[in-house]
């Protein structure tokens, strides 16, 4: 599973608890609010991404944390090309 920007604030709904994600900066009310319904936020750059390897999860902060359309797309491509290797 690839979540992307704000997305990855559904993962403790979607997953479970205890669920690996990150939407970027441990401080944005976004990582409290995965926090308090039971997941683990991960403080992640822009151009990088998460994996959960438990759930097999894999997020990336993108316009969470990008001033420009080419931050983002760093950690979105990291993030897909790692999903591809894993098919």
């Amino acid at each position: 599973i690839g979540l992307i920007c704000i997305a990855p604030a559904m993962a403790p709904r979607l997953i479970g608890n205890g669920v690996e994600c990150t939407i970027g900066r441990d401080d944005d009310p976004a990582a409290d609010a995965i926090r308090s319904m039971g997941g683990m936020h991960r403080t992640c750059a822009v151009d990088r991404f998460t994996i959960d390897e438990r759930n097999n999860l894999l997020s990336t902060p993108a316009y969470m944390l990008a001033g420009r359309i080419s931050d983002a797309a760093a950690g979105i491509t990291q993030l897909v090309t790692e999903i591809v290797r894993r098919i």
